[in-house]
């Protein structure tokens, strides 16, 4: 998509970085995880590579994992509808990254990491520009660009002083109760910047923070993505059962799938699920288990962090070489 489309936003504002923020000891409390079909991986990982260097080099905040059992070529009919939607709608796909990095640093700075999207695939897709009037005037526009169909948008932001931050973003289409759900999700108060934008610290250390936003615009209809989803760690997922539209599906002992109400689809990782603590209490209890009743019940604690890989010997398969949408 190649559409030069101005939209008016007042939420791209450095100097939120004096807000004070809880802190989660968890960097990891929050990451993009998408996938891609078997052999793409790499290639998709040098495309994001340079954008991430300063920030997540190692691809543990974004995760890319292949999926043999992902349906792609649906992924890419429901990227599109064949036109059926009114044109005064301008679509996207409802999850972005966006990266807030210092203006002037060198190699990894703003400036010279923008330079990226001005080279294939990448593809200028909408802007999204502050009103005249808006205080303080900081940052004029910001510019959204994307690879492949339903693979989220990319967004640099200059920043000059505080902390750079990594902010995964969402279009949203119901603000107060996508607004609702995400306070109740990760048990932060949002922080409003004006009416139909709000983020969420999740993490914070000096020099860097991981943030979600929210924004609704009526110009965007956003379109949940079928490749990338967020992954969340909570203590215990029947904490906000109340908060969910959908029954959860169990992926695993700790991992659960869910929809927020705009439907994009999110990974759940329960930390202290309180169903396996009380099996482990209730094992812990009994003499007569033996030592593999224990093994049957221990936890799998596997790290998120990705591998980054820069090979450029793989072949590329058929959604990449010949352009065919992937999700």
């Amino acid at each position: 998509m190649n559409d030069n489309v101005s939209f008016n936003d007042e939420g791209f504002d450095e100097g939120l970085d004096d807000v004070n923020f809880c802190m989660l000891p968890d960097p990891f409390s929050c990451t993009l995880q998408i996938d891609v079909q078997k052999g793409e991986a790499s290639y998709l990982k040098q495309i994001y590579a340079p954008l991430l260097e300063g920030l997540d080099p190692t691809f543990q905040f974004v995760t890319i994992n292949e999926n043999d059992e992902f349906d792609f070529s649906k992924a890419a009919a429901d990227d599109y509808d064949g036109g059926t939607r009114k044109d005064f709608f301008h679509h996207c796909q409802a999850i972005s990254v966006v990266l807030f990095l210092y203006e002037e640093f060198g190699r990894l700075s703003a400036t010279n990491i923008q330079k990226n999207f001005d080279f294939s695939p990448w593809e200028f897709h909408h802007r999204v520009e502050l009103p005249a009037q808006a205080k303080p005037r900081i940052t004029a526009g910001q510019d959204f660009y994307e690879t492949f169909p339903d693979l989220p948008l990319w967004s640099i932001c200059p920043v000059h002083c505080g902390n750079e931050h990594l902010r995964f973003h969402l279009f949203v289409k119901n603000f107060k109760d996508m607004k609702s759900f995400y306070e109740g999700l990760t048990s932060k108060k949002a922080t409003s910047v004006s009416a139909g934008f709000c983020f969420f610290t999740l993490y914070s250390q000096s020099g860097f923070d991981v943030q979600l936003s929210l924004k609704y615009m009526p110009e965007i209809l956003p379109q949940p993505s079928n490749s990338s989803r967020l992954r969340l760690k909570i203590k215990d997922i029947n904490a906000v059962m109340d908060i969910l539209s959908d029954h959860p599906i169990r992926k695993s002992d700790t991992l659960w799938v869910v929809k927020d109400p705009d439907g994009n689809v999110l990974l759940i990782e329960e930390t202290e699920p309180s169903s396996l603590s009380k099996m482990k209490k209730r094992l812990s209890s009994n003499a007569s288990l033996d030592t593999s009743d224990y093994e049957t019940a221990s936890i799998d604690t596997g790290s998120l962090a990705g591998s980054i890989n820069y090979s450029f010997e793989r072949i590329l398969s058929s959604s990449f070489s010949e352009g065919i949408p992937f999700s």
